[in-house]
């Protein structure tokens, strides 16, 4: 069965089951986001359907998932995603594998620095962004290294 991410805010994971049919899509991307969806394209082969009012609405900042919508850009995005993201493939098509690990890696690694941010906290708000990116583009690059 072909699967699709929910990303939550907190940064946790979850592998949904993709529909066949259009509508239950719609019906499932718009349940996750909690509301009506916007597509927002950062890597070629991913779609994150995000809420399309999330900071009207007061939703909170998905940390992990603007950690990643950056890595795959290239730059620090000068604004936030918020709420609940779906990511699928594009044209509604599931979600690939080695992407599906690269997400959910990015995810472990933001968790994995907020974390660690309760011992020894960020000198600045630049200095923790830098941090995040750099951790989330270690975990990226060791999914893609090639195997010995």
């Amino acid at each position: 069965m072909s699967s699709v991410l929910r990303v939550d805010p907190d940064g946790g994971t979850t592998l949904m089951p993709w529909p066949v049919d259009e509508l239950q899509r719609g019906l499932l991307i718009r349940a996750g986001v909690g509301g009506s969806a916007d597509t927002a394209v950062y890597h070629r082969r991913a779609v994150l359907h995000v809420h399309g009012n999330g900071q009207s609405a007061r939703l909170p900042l998905n940390l992990a998932v603007w950690v990643l919508a950056s890595v795959w850009r290239g730059i620090e995005l000068p604004y936030g995603l918020y709420g609940t993201v779906m990511v699928t493939g594009p044209r509604s098509q599931e979600l690939e594998t080695d992407l599906l690990a690269e997400v959910q890696g990015v995810c472990v690694a933001v968790a994995e620095v907020r974390a660690e941010w309760q011992d020894r906290p960020p000198a600045g708000e630049g200095t923790a962004r830098a941090e995040l990116l750099a951790a989330a583009r270690y975990a990226r690059d060791a999914l893609r290294a090639p195997t010995a």
